[in-house]
């Protein structure tokens, strides 16, 4: 037993001796290599980046996988999509790069390493040689390939060291020859091994004596050589999950990682690009509706693929050609584009409109349209609603149009009542004009069911049924959305419908997409994904590879797929309920319940709803950039109130599970919010949506807010909260509304205006009701809301105090007033239905 146990350990002695000498070795050929490489010391942007508004940044993650699967997660869902919003604040659009994930099962050795190799070369081309390089060290070295898995050409390109790994070669060439400054390298404390069960120990710690030794030899020399950048991080072990039918080791990696490679880079990118810190944008000169559509026409058109003969179509309509292949669309009759108000000519233009289905890419299609034809020389007006919170009011529409087409700022007189007339003569003006002079104007406006009018009889009355002859105008629509689609057919118009994609074209969304952050998916994964039935939709597969971009394990990715929805509400769901099943901040659920039912809620308010309302304390900061990085690919900020809102309106439509949120979001702004543009939007729709009609009637009547919304306005909100049993007086059981005496001479009980007094208001809405016998109309309660009432005494509708009434069932002047109903409350059968407004029981 002795002799054997001797022999073991001179057996392993020898090893370890042998494996010394191979590490000394590659690390005599690395330091002669260093030689050869002089340091950056001025480390400046490449001139090969494009001088665009926009910059780009590259960040190279190099480790070995499976026992970095963790901290990965943190860096892929936490650190840089805060990073990335950050950078977008400075027009810097980040690009991670993970080669770990999503290696083709069927790429041979060679290919892989060349594929790592020649994606942290194009990190150096956009970096002078400096890339920004994350590395993550344990206790595994990573695979050693053999001589036969490297090709001659590949060695000499990357003067390739023998016996070493990909992970270690990845580190040589991003960082260690060049001595990068831009590199990190962040060391797992070694203590968490003794934490793991030691079935999952082969995953965190290499038997393999070569590669042991290679591993403490690697972090000896990475700390002499950047004791700076060189940073030892805590974890803890958490659990065992099984995830897709794989066990998974769960490690509760600490916030000094996620916050030391968050300093760090943002501190490099800061060296490296210093034009483009906030503080020298010079945007606060610049209109901010200007600022946002044109963020928003960059964002559309940063990733467009397919579409070219729809493009090439609307790029001949520009120019003067009328499409020969599209048909001409019109109705018979004209419903609310008045052509005698417009006076157009016989040779005017006809309009071109684009419609499609959900998703479809209209915007995205009329965003490359417009970048295509500003670089003809084209003068091109454009006007994407949904781009900021105020491009879905007409007026702010017609106010951008009729400043371009006109060429100046527009002074709007104080007394002007109608904003929309007034401008429609603006532009009428500027029309008539234009067929004197050779000005030539491109105008492009998208989404006009969008508009805040698609349900209002005037919706679209501004838009001219013609246009003068060097004018041509584009609009878009969605199919689904008939009011705006046939009123934009109300005159011969060029109608076009957006095809579907086709499969290559289909193909080329999933893989580019993937493609910007360095994944790919193999053959056979990409033809699941076009077998199911929505794969030819834009949205669908942006949405799709979103999702599959975030998905850590790549081993399960198959089982991923195949789980995934085949239609979009289905998909949105699922991402919905991922977002919930993967928060630690216990807030999650509740800020989609507040943005898919509001339809965008500003941040400010967010960051107040999502914390303790009762002591008026807003969420924790970092809760909350957890939230904002986690939502932060499905949504955008926009207009002054920085609006959250989902990047498409169909998230929109997923209330199934979260409609008991309209609770939350109306006794949050009626307590504590203090935007009174949103108080007055948002308090009346979801009160109507929840039913909560009590709350209704008391913010319609006592809040300061709802006191400047209109009259009309308010008729048609209250309505919904209007009992609807038949209150005829001809009924003996129908009771009339009453006040008593001190309720009828007092003030603000039927609204929150000081005027007038309340038995000159109407009982529904508090509208002033003038003493025209033709325009009273009395007001009366069913037999239900008059209970416990008679002919000679009636109650107050206000403070219920007992009204004592005539023989003949009228209230006596000095006693009091009968409730009345203005024009509005009483319009048809309104004066026959019971004027009882609140809760319905």
């Amino acid at each position: 037993m002795y002799r054997r146990y001797k022999t073991a350990e001179s057996q392993q002695k020898r090893e370890e001796e042998k494996a010394n000498t191979i590490v000394n070795a590659c690390w005599k050929l690395v330091e002669d290599q260093c030689k050869d490489n002089t340091l950056n010391e001025i480390n400046k942007p490449s001139e090969n980046d494009g001088g665009g508004l926009w910059k780009i940044v590259r960040v190279f993650v190099s480790s070995t996988f499976s026992d970095m699967f963790c901290e990965r997660e943190v860096l892929v869902k936490k650190v840089f999509p805060e990073l990335r919003e950050w950078c977008e604040e400075r027009r810097i659009r980040l690009m991670e790069c993970d080669l770990r994930w999503g290696v083709p099962k069927d790429t041979n050795s060679e290919e892989t390493i060349r594929c790592c190799m020649e994606e942290l070369d194009r990190c150096h081309v956009d970096t002078n040689g400096c890339p920004f390089f994350v590395t993550l060290l344990g206790e595994r070295y990573g695979w050693i390939p053999e001589e036969k898995d490297i090709g001659s050409d590949l060695k000499d390109q990357y003067s390739w060291v023998a016996n070493t790994s990909i992970t270690h070669m990845e580190i040589l060439h991003g960082a260690y020859r060049c001595g990068n400054p831009n590199a990190l390298f962040l060391l797992r404390n070694p203590k968490i091994v003794t934490e793991i069960p030691e079935d999952f120990q082969d995953r965190f710690v290499d038997k393999d004596i070569l590669s042991k030794s290679h591993v403490q030899e690697l972090k000896k020399k990475l700390k002499t050589k950047f004791p700076n950048q060189f940073f030892e991080y805590q974890c803890k072990f958490s659990s065992v999950l099984e995830k897709a039918g794989r066990k998974r080791v769960i490690l509760d990696v600490s916030d000094e990682f996620a916050e030391r490679v968050l300093t760090f880079l943002k501190t490099r990118i800061s060296q490296f690009y210093p034009e483009c810190n906030v503080e020298t944008n010079n945007t606060e000169q610049l209109d901010i509706v200007e600022l946002e559509q044109s963020n928003f026409l960059e964002r559309k058109t940063h990733f467009f693929i397919g579409y070219n003969e729809v493009i090439e179509t609307l790029l001949a309509y520009a120019k003067g050609i009328n499409p020969d292949n599209l048909r001409i669309e019109g109705e018979k009759t004209a419903f609310v584009r008045d052509p005698t108000f417009w006076q157009n000519e016989d040779d005017d233009n006809l309009l071109m409109c684009l419609s499609g289905d959900v998703g479809q890419g209209k915007t995205s299609i009329l965003a490359t349209f417009v970048e295509r034809a500003k670089k003809m020389g084209l003068k091109v007006f454009y006007h994407f609603v949904g781009a900021t919170g105020t491009s879905e009011q007409p007026d702010v529409l017609l106010r951008r149009m009729t400043e371009f087409i006109k060429g100046a700022k527009i002074d709007v007189p104080e007394n002007t009542y109608d904003l929309k007339e007034f401008y429609m003569k603006l532009l009428k003006e500027e029309f008539d004009d234009l067929r004197q002079s050779k000005s030539q104007f491109l105008l492009v406006l998208d989404g006009l069911d969008e508009l805040r009018s698609r349900d209002a009889i005037a919706h679209l009355s501004w838009l001219s049924p013609r246009f003068p002859g060097n004018v041509r105008v584009v609009v878009s629509t969605s199919t689904n959305h008939l009011p705006t689609l046939h009123r934009t057919k109300e005159h011969a118009c060029f109608l076009m419908e957006v095809p579907q994609l086709t499969l290559p074209e289909a193909k080329d969304v999933i893989s580019q997409y993937l493609g910007q952050y360095n994944k790919k998916l193999d053959e056979n994964q990409i033809k699941v994904i076009l077998s199911k039935p929505s794969s030819l939709n834009p949205l669908w597969l942006t949405i799709l590879a979103e999702q599959l971009r975030t998905f850590g394990d790549f081993r399960t990715l198959d089982k991923h797929i195949d789980a995934l929805s085949d239609t979009i509400n289905g998909l949105i769901q699922y991402i919905l309920k991922d977002l919930i099943a993967n928060d630690d901040t216990g807030k999650m659920e509740k800020a989609l319940g507040v943005l898919v039912l509001s339809n965008g809620f500003p941040e400010v308010d967010m960051q107040n709803i999502l914390g303790d309302t009762d002591v008026e304390e807003a969420i924790p900061a970092l809760h909350w950039a957890k939230i904002r990085r986690a939502l932060k690919p499905f949504t955008y900020i926009s207009g002054i109130d920085r609006e959250i809102r989902f990047i498409h309106g169909a998230f929109y439509q997923n209330t199934d599970t979260l409609g008991m949120y309209h609770n939350v979001i109306v006794d949050y702004l009626m307590v504590r919010c203090r935007n009174r543009a949103i108080i007055q939007t948002k308090v009346p729709y979801h009160c109507q949506k929840a039913n909560l009609y009590d709350k209704l009637v008391e913010f319609m009547r006592h809040s300061e807010s709802a006191s400047t919304i209109p009259s009309f306005r308010r008729s048609i909100i209250l309505k919904s909260a209007r009992c609807i049993q038949v209150a005829d007086p001809v009924l003996p059981a129908s009771m009339p509304v009453v006040l008593c005496r001190g309720c009828s001479h007092s003030y603000r009980g039927f609204s929150a205006k000081h005027f007038p007094m309340n038995k000159d208001a109407c009982v529904i809405c508090g509208e002033h009701i003038i003493s025209l016998k033709e325009n009273v109309v009395d007001a009366f309660l069913c037999m239900r809301h008059s209970f416990g009432q008679s002919k000679l005494l009636g109650k107050c509708i206000l403070c219920e105090m007992p009204v004592r009434k005539d023989g003949n069932g009228k209230v006596a002047d000095f006693m009091g007033a009968q409730g009345k109903l203005c024009v509005p409350c009483s319009f048809g059968i309104g004066r026959k239905q019971c004027s009882y407004v609140g809760k319905k029981k």
